[in-house]
């Protein structure tokens, strides 16, 4: 504010009023500027302060993203391993269960998870077929055949019976040469 302009308010004031006028006002206004001056240098730094809070939420949200995401991945990891461990489970009990080996047991026991019953039941129905031959020949091989003889797999021919011994060992005092002497008298 000027003199002049105080004089146009206030035209009876004298100088030495509008002196005192003038200078409680330019003290005033100085105090407002030393205010305003505080409070612009308070918001610069707020904004200052502000963007390193931006910048801090963002980096940590950053980590934390990274975070979530190797647990994310650390989870699916874990849950591949039981589903493997789960699967693995069921070939060992098909293994015991069924009487099958490993090979057998990864043809019954997907890699889903689940049971194939068709290749099962092949499995079962050979061990079945197997095992029937095996008792069969078993039997075969102790049985004695109809006309006499031992079993198909017992002997090769060689085994005599009492009877073609005794015939054999008969020499009317002479000693047999060969095989074809003995075979003379057999009809």
């Amino acid at each position: 504010m000027t003199r002049e302009q105080v004089l146009k308010l206030f035209p009876e004031a004298t100088e030495e009023q509008i002196t005192n006028l003038l200078n409680q006002s330019n003290a005033e206004l100085e105090k407002e500027k030393t205010k305003a001056k505080a409070y612009k240098a308070d918001a610069d730094k707020a904004k200052e302060l502000q963007a390193k809070i931006d910048e801090l939420e963002t980096g940590n949200l950053t980590e934390i993203e990274k975070a979530n995401k190797a647990l994310e991945e650390a989870n699916k990891t874990i849950a591949d391993m039981q589903k493997k461990n789960a699967i693995r489970n069921q070939r060992e009990q098909a293994m015991s269960n069924f009487k099958i080996d490993a090979q057998q047991a990864k043809k019954v026991v997907k890699d889903d998870g689940t049971l194939d019953y068709e290749a099962l039941g092949k499995i079962i129905t050979d061990k079945e077929t197997a095992s029937a031959q095996a008792k069969e020949k078993e039997i075969a091989d102790g049985s004695t055949n109809p006309g006499g003889g031992s079993g198909s797999g017992s002997g090769s021919g060689e085994e005599k019976t009492a009877d073609v011994l005794n015939a054999e060992s008969i020499s009317f005092g002479n000693a047999t040469a060969s095989a074809e002497t003995k075979n003379h008298y057999v009809i």
